[in-house]
């Protein structure tokens, strides 16, 4: 099942961004799209088991807000596991974990509701996918009828699949720089 939308046509209403609204919906997941790309994460809460290496006794875990840590599980060299016992999680890292060397970690992540910034930020990107030139989406720099041209910046082409710098920028002020962390969505 594909993640939610993190806005709604209400949501971009409310900013002041007027989406076509047979495609309002379609506009608002390519955007989110385009944000959880540029997260390296879903953004909204989902489950999440990560492997980590344990170094003194200690591993920050990925993928941040978490939420609630289920379980942790000690991977041996042979792959066998066991349930942890003593861990602590305090709020940064997840700590008492001993001699251990790799821990599979079982925890909830994500923001509920979506920030604020990143709503009006997929509004935002949305609108702008739906006053995208015809053409330039499909890399098109130069489009000429009779003595009427245009030509698009080299700089616009390379963005219209991604988000502009001043979005990134936005982005960077709601989320924080981005981490890429592989994590497995359960």
């Amino acid at each position: 099942m594909a993640d939610p939308a993190l806005a709604t046509p209400a949501d971009a209403a409310r900013y002041g961004y007027d989406l076509p609204e047979q495609d309002a919906h379609a506009l608002l997941e390519r955007a989110s799209a385009r944000i959880r790309r540029a997260a390296g994460q879903t953004i909204t809460v989902a489950e999440v088991a990560v492997r980590l290496p344990v170094e003194h006794g200690a591993v920050q875990l990925p993928a941040p807000p978490v939420r609630t840590v289920h379980a942790v599980q000690d991977i041996a060299p042979d792959g066998t596991s066991r349930d942890v016992e003593g861990w602590g999680w305090d709020g940064v890292r997840l700590t008492g974990l001993g001699s251990v060397l790799l821990v599979e970690v079982a925890y909830s992540r994500g923001y509920d509701p979506v920030p604020a910034g990143i709503v009006e930020l997929t509004c935002q990107v949305a609108h702008r996918l739906a006053n995208t030139s015809p053409g330039m989406e499909w890399g098109v720099r130069q489009q000429s009828i009779d003595n009427y041209s245009v030509t698009y910046a080299v700089e616009q082409l390379d963005a219209a699949g991604d988000l502009l710098p001043g979005e990134l920028r936005s982005f960077e002020r709601d989320l924080g720089v981005r981490n890429v962390w592989m994590v497995e969505t359960l």
